[in-house]
């Protein structure tokens, strides 16, 4: 199953991960290619744009990089046999973090 935590929760401080799950660190400073660019998450961070507009771009971005769809999919076939937990920075109680847009893009693939 396809799950998410933040990082401080991943560190010990709340979930407690299972140690047979599958841990993907989706942060831009790992340099994951699952992350937003410097730019989108600038824009986001400055309150240049809306979560709304930042969603958008966000799914535009990962859709034009074959890289970021084809991680995803194998991410996808790996939550069919165990649990998968995104992992972010991001503590947002909106749940305002790419690692929900990522799950929703993963479960819907065929759809993308």
């Amino acid at each position: 199953m396809l799950k998410e935590t933040y990082y401080n929760q991943y560190k010990g401080w709340g979930t407690i991960i299972p140690e047979d799950a599958i841990q993907i660190n989706v942060m831009r400073t790992h340099g994951s290619i699952l992350s937003p660019s410097y730019s989108l998450l600038n824009d986001w961070k400055d309150k240049k744009i809306s979560w709304d507009n930042y969603t958008k771009r966000f799914i535009e971005e990962i859709q034009s990089n074959p890289e970021a769809l084809k991680y995803m999919e194998q991410i996808k076939e790996l939550s069919k046999i165990k649990d998968v937990y995104l992992i972010c920075a991001c503590y947002n109680k909106k749940k305002q973090c790419h690692r929900f847009i990522l799950i929703e893009m993963i479960n819907n693939l065929d759809n993308y």
